[in-house]
């Protein structure tokens, strides 16, 4: 067989250009300390580094997301500790002014340094963070969640939302809480009940807070308003106290009607008392709006005996008081016609002593101090109350003017109520902050996780793809051996040439 020279040639080209791009196909390995740079050069180890790389990168921004939520937390954290710190410092305040021992200089004192904290909170309530956005503000960072409004009240602008992110596989962890929640949406009162004193009170009497000593009993008259009525039935005879509520029974307008008083000295009194005490018949009355001829303007009837000539007018912006035959309301808002509401009676007349406990529909409660005839105190249901306008309610009360029997026991009343008020607060504050701990710790358990879980995978990749190097350098010289090989074999048939044989 004959092999021509141009066989030899191409099969000599062939080899160096081989030896060339394995010489070079090293050097590039060995610069970038690579074993797998395409997929080529192994396929199955290039689909599993393909996949750890997406996971490691992946990591790397739940990493990025927990060093963010950890931050935004622990601002929260630092500046609900100073809420706490102001909470706790207008506790303080209201517990001293409770003693009854300050003059009316020393309350003004304390509404001051009252006023300064309720400014404080707002400054806290608008924090914001290192990117100017507001924390407590939920979704819209962009709006001052808290501002005052024309009429002094403080109003929540922001939203209620709660911003998370994701820190980890299928885990989520909030960044903020927002303010309505917070600051906003607490209960008056003790959460159960809100107790007040009679607007029209000539006495000293103080009513305590209305616990709920049967809960099974109390949900039957879930959102009813109690009107605890004291009567002097004659001279010198001992006080007497009765109970009566009054609650919706028809109603599609949007009055709020309250018990303001029953003066059961009337001498009409029967013709609206109800005539029993519950659960027998006769325990309730019906109040009824009737619409007359003018627009927005009310007869106001209580078991069938009118208030005219007096109309209830719902074009006047404020509370108004209707009485017929012994019995007052307060209505307020505007009613519809033949809106109906029911007033019961619970406690028929009995004697009363001097802090004696009132027990009555599974609740309890406590009169202290001296009432007087025509005195009365109600326990109305608790609704949402913000923060802020508890402060203002201690600021309030504790520039009641005057300082007589009766007006003591309007502030202290107040301030009780305020206390109250403020521990729901305080107690909220403090959970959210709880809340708060608890994500900081679930984000350091995650951030370490999440660090575990880069360093398994970033060796489990380096054994996929990195490089033996001392492997690659003697293949890398074996390489450079054979091209040098292959380069003088060229050469030699290139002097491959018949007229070099002659002589």
């Amino acid at each position: 067989m004959r092999i021509s020279t141009q066989t030899f040639y191409q099969r000599s080209t062939n080899s160096i250009l081989e030896r060339q791009a394995n010489t070079s196909e090293l050097n590039v390995k060995l610069s970038e300390a690579k074993r797998v740079l395409q997929a080529s050069d192994d396929p199955v180890a290039a689909a599993s580094i393909q996949r750890l790389s997406q996971s490691i990168s992946v990591n790397s921004q739940y990493i990025k997301n927990i060093d963010v939520a950890d931050a935004a937390n622990a601002q929260e954290e630092a500046t609900l500790g100073q809420v706490v710190n102001l909470l706790q410092r207008t506790r303080e305040l209201l517990v001293s002014a409770g003693d009854g021992i300050y003059s009316l200089e020393n309350y003004d004192t304390v509404a001051q340094e009252l006023e300064q904290i309720k400014e404080e909170l707002m400054g806290l309530g608008n924090t914001k963070d290192g990117n100017s956005e507001y924390i407590f503000a939920g979704y819209d960072v962009d709006s001052r969640p808290f501002q005052v409004n024309e009429f002094g009240s403080v109003e929540y602008y922001g939203d209620r939302g709660v911003r998370e992110l994701q820190v980890g596989p299928g885990v989520e962890v909030a960044v903020n809480d927002n303010g309505f929640d917070l600051f906003m949406n607490l209960s008056n009162g003790n959460g159960s009940f809100v107790s007040q004193v009679g607007a029209g009170n000539t006495g000293s009497g103080v009513i305590e807070q209305g616990v709920v000593i049967d809960p099974n009993i109390a949900s039957n008259f879930s959102g009813e308003e109690y009107s605890i009525q004291f009567t002097e039935p004659g001279v010198g005879l001992p006080l007497q106290y009765s109970v009566y509520s009054i609650e919706a029974a028809t109603v599609s307008g949007n009055a709020t009607v309250k018990l303001a008083g029953i003066d059961l000295n009337d001498p009409n009194i029967a013709n609206v008392d109800p005539s029993d005490v519950y659960p027998n018949a006769g325990s309730s009355v019906n109040v009824q709006f009737i619409a007359t001829a003018t627009a927005g303007e009310f007869e106001v009837q209580i078991n069938g005996q009118s208030s005219l000539p007096a109309i209830y007018d719902a074009n006047i912006a404020t509370a108004q008081q209707i009485t017929i035959d012994g019995m007052t309301i307060e209505v307020d808002g505007i009613p519809v016609a033949a809106d109906t509401y029911q007033v019961n009676k619970y406690i028929a007349p009995t004697q009363y002593n001097e802090n004696q406990a009132i027990e009555f529909n599974g609740v309890r409660t406590k009169i202290k101090g001296q009432p007087l005839d025509n005195d009365y105190f109600t326990l109305s249901p608790s609704s949402n109350k913000d923060i802020f306008a508890t402060i203002q309610t201690a600021i309030d009360a504790l520039r009641v003017p005057g300082n007589t029997d009766t007006q003591e026991a309007v502030r202290l009343t107040q301030l009780n109520m305020a206390q109250l008020e403020l521990d729901n607060a305080l107690n909220n504050v403090v959970n959210v902050r709880s809340k708060v701990g608890a994500r900081m710790q679930t984000l350091a358990n995650q951030k370490e996780i999440g660090q575990d879980f880069k360093l398994v995978s970033q060796k489990a990749k380096s054994k996929l793809e990195d490089l033996d190097m001392a492997q690659a350098i003697s293949d890398l010289k074996m390489e450079q051996s054979a091209l040098e090989v292959a380069q003088q074999t060229f050469v030699q048939i290139q002097r491959l040439n018949l007229f070099d044989l002659i002589r």
